[in-house]
């Protein structure tokens, strides 16, 4: 029996991936000038609003809203169309002692050993690596990695006219009864653009510039669900 299986990706502007980016700035920001920070920091975004809060613990103050607009710069949107409002304080008290030593040596149970740090938040993934692809994951993953990926170049590199920074592609693909890629059965394509250009020539320009190049590990055929 055959099965289904969907995977998506965003692009750089996605505000998922714009939040993801400001954060990971954040980070790299407070490392740079202090290895021994401690930050635990989420951005959220919605329209005209950039919100930027957590707990850092650092002896680098990070200038937050000059991360923030250097983000929103480098991925394509004008910072000057967003109020950017920061709710940092440091590492709860609380955190901070089971970060600072291991439960052994609270206990006073180290035996000799050498436990410098503790753990403070936990964390669950699920995931797994296949065979499939040389990338070691899953085709419908890799497909939407690389429409995204191709959407910014076309951006970028202005193949593409007239798009703007947020997108989202996804892939869904038909696998036989062996567990087997056997077709490629549903390919979602969503691109900011501008009202300047034309549905249709839109249509043609994302399906022979940023379709077409992506999706060569599997090319539709002619039951594919193309949306655009």
């Amino acid at each position: 029996m055959n099965q289904f299986y969907t995977a998506e990706s965003v692009t750089e502007g996605h505000p998922d991936k714009l939040c993801d980016l400001i954060a990971d700035s954040v980070l790299d920001e407070c490392l740079a000038h202090d290895m021994s920070a401690r930050v635990a920091c989420e951005a959220m975004a919605t329209k005209g609003n950039i919100i930027v809060a957590g707990e850092i613990t650092s002896r680098y103050e990070p200038d937050i809203p000059r991360i923030v607009r250097s983000v929103l710069r480098e991925v394509g949107y004008d910072p000057d169309g967003y109020a950017i409002q920061c709710l940092i304080h440091r590492q709860s008290p609380d955190i901070a002692a089971g970060v600072d030593c291991p439960l052994e040596q609270h206990r006073g149970n180290t035996d000799g050993r050498n436990l410098r740090l503790g753990a403070g938040d936990q964390g669950v993934m699920v995931g797994y690596a296949c065979s499939e692809t040389p990338q070691m994951l899953p085709l419908p993953v890799v497909l939407a990695h690389r429409l995204a990926s191709t959407l910014d170049a076309a951006r970028k590199s202005g193949a593409v006219p007239g798009l703007g920074p947020d997108g989202k592609a996804q892939v869904t693909v038909e696998y036989d009864g062996d567990g087997n890629p056997r077709r490629l059965d549903t390919v979602v394509l969503s691109a900011q653009h501008g009202p300047e250009l034309p549905a249709d020539e839109l249509w043609w320009e994302l399906t022979d510039k940023v379709l077409a190049p992506a999706l060569q590990a599997l090319p539709p055929d002619e039951d594919t669900k193309i949306l655009l």
